[in-house]
């Protein structure tokens, strides 16, 4: 098979590239003060990406799934926060602009905020009683009412809220307090602007991916406009974790991907031209230093490869089991992976690669949360185990929903 990348994403992964030289530099102190670089997504704005996820037919660019994981693959290696939450509008704009079930007239508005208005969306999907180990814990627990103007008041808590404080609308689900089935959930863009209805809880103090603010985020009987609620998703785990895969969590994947390239390059250049004190070689000859590198790198390019093949499968055959078990695959070998980087690279790179200017740290930081980014490393190869054996992954006790 040729992984040759198509031409359009070639071009994404060049404005990526680009993209990624000019945000880089803010990088680190946004980290430091745990603030999004604003900026950096006005330069993403700029050039165009605010509708990427959006099809051409509503005046975005369409990028499908590869076009859209060579672009972050590159952002990520500028700053990987501001990758990781900017994919969250990718997420947002793309399911909602192309779900079935979704209003097309809403759709349009939608398009038209984003492309002509310059929206920027988040998408809070966490919640606060889920887990990364259990997929099914992701129907949300946000509820909605029928307002009197034809939209919606809604109520609940969200976590990991990433960006929602740079954001114009948050992308989100909620249980519509008309339906007594428990898998049905009703989706909408909600403004964020409430103050008298919605509170952020500064928690996100952690150890990376520091600028994306992932806080907590309270809402009390907020307002969705009539011409904000995108419509029904039924059998939320099926038509959400399963058929959307390659969205709701393949961007993200490809972020930590770039993430993991960043840090092989690092070691790569640093390592490959650095000499020791009393040597003529650079220290990469040592043959410690070399054999971590060449396993690392394989590690890494073996996880871009199967990346890559999932992209694929996502383009070419659409949503569906198999695809979801290409991309569940992926992310868990991306996990292994950045597992073993995390361990020889480190060692390798040694005292020098964790002194915080030189941006290892940073990136060594920011990767630590690949492998409980949902679905999690160990339900990524619990649910690809049953899958690879013909046996219904709803059917395990662990992934099973009341």
């Amino acid at each position: 098979m040729d992984f040759q990348l198509d031409e359009q994403s070639l071009r994404m992964a060049e404005i990526g590239k680009q993209l990624a030289a000019e945000i880089a530099p803010r990088a680190a102190d946004a980290d430091e003060q745990r603030a999004i670089p604003t900026e950096s997504f006005a330069a993403l704005r700029s050039a165009g990406l605010y509708g990427a996820g959006i099809s051409t037919d509503l005046g975005g660019l369409g990028a499908r799934s590869m076009a859209w994981l060579a672009t972050v693959e590159q952002l990520a290696q500028g700053d990987a926060s501001t990758a990781l939450g900017f994919n969250m509008h990718y997420v947002a704009t793309r399911i909602a602009a192309e779900l079935p079930s979704f209003d097309p007239e809403v759709k349009k508005h939608v398009a038209a905020l984003v492309i002509d208005d310059g929206a920027l969306i988040s998408a809070p999907l966490s919640e606060p009683s889920s887990s990364s180990l259990l997929p099914g814990t992701f129907l949300p627990t946000v509820t909605a009412t029928r307002a009197a103007d034809g939209g919606l008041r809604v109520s609940g808590t969200k976590m990991f809220a990433s960006i929602w404080e740079a954001s114009d609308y948050a992308f989100m689900f909620a249980r519509p307090d008309w339906s007594d089935d428990p898998t049905s959930v009703i989706a909408f863009l909600l403004p964020v602007e409430q103050p008298e209805h919605i509170v952020v809880e500064d928690v996100w103090h952690t150890l990376g991916m520091r600028a994306t603010r992932s806080n907590k985020v309270n809402i009390t009987d907020a307002h969705v406009p009539a011409e904000l609620v995108l419509g029904p998703i039924d059998d939320f785990v099926t038509n959400w974790i399963v058929a959307q895969a390659a969205v709701s969590w393949g961007g993200y994947t490809g972020c930590y991907l770039g993430l993991a390239e960043g840090m092989v390059g690092w070691l790569t250049e640093n390592l490959g031209t650095r000499t020791a004190k009393g040597y003529a070689q650079p220290m990469g000859y040592h043959p410690t230093i070399s054999s971590a590198v060449g396993r690392v790198a394989t590690h890494v390019e073996a996880a871009r490869l199967m990346m890559y093949q999932a992209a694929w499968n996502a383009d070419t055959t659409g949503p569906g089991l198999g695809t979801c078990h290409a991309y569940l695959k992926a992310k868990l070998m991306l996990a292994d992976a950045i597992g073993r980087l995390v361990e020889l690279g480190t060692a390798a790179g040694g005292l020098n690669a964790l002194m915080r200017p030189r941006g290892y740290e940073r990136m060594l930081r920011d990767v630590t949360t690949a492998a409980i980014m949902p679905p999690n490393a160990y339900a990524c190869a619990e649910m690809a185990g049953l899958i690879t054996m013909g046996l219904d992954p709803s059917q395990a006790p662990s992934l099973a929903t009341a």
